[in-house]
């Protein structure tokens, strides 16, 4: 039996059945399959989604192992400011726009979408 879950609209399968305690997720990305857990999987399809690069669930899931799995992510106007580590940085908030890295404070992440947001979705 094959179970289907979909991610910002991928396709994450998992087949259960073959007796092993580990869940194994997979999904298709840019005509490649990524394989791993459900969390790694996710993150592949959010850095594919964002960048357009494709990222293996094993290193995500390596990155994960000193558990600093306190990532912060806030929709603002239809864009997403993230902080992977919001309680010790407060200026380590960054977003994604049209394939360019823009880093900053989260306050004034807002007021530069709001100063250029009409050019941002052009």
């Amino acid at each position: 039996m094959t179970r289907r879950l979909f991610h910002r609209g991928y396709a994450i399968e998992k087949t259960e059945g073959s007796g092993d305690i580990t869940e194994e997720y997979r999904a298709r990305l840019g005509g490649k399959v990524i394989s791993g857990s459900l969390q790694a999987v996710k993150k592949s399809i959010e850095w594919w989604a964002d960048t357009s690069t494709l990222v293996d669930p094993a290193d995500l899931e390596e990155e994960d192992v000193d558990g600093t799995g306190t990532r912060q992510v806030e929709e603002y106007k239809g864009f997403r400011i993230m902080n992977d580590n919001p309680d010790k940085d407060s200026k380590g908030w960054y977003m994604i726009v049209r394939g360019n890295l823009m880093k900053g404070s989260l306050p004034a992440l807002k007021q530069f979408i709001d100063k250029n947001a009409e050019q941002l979705r052009a």
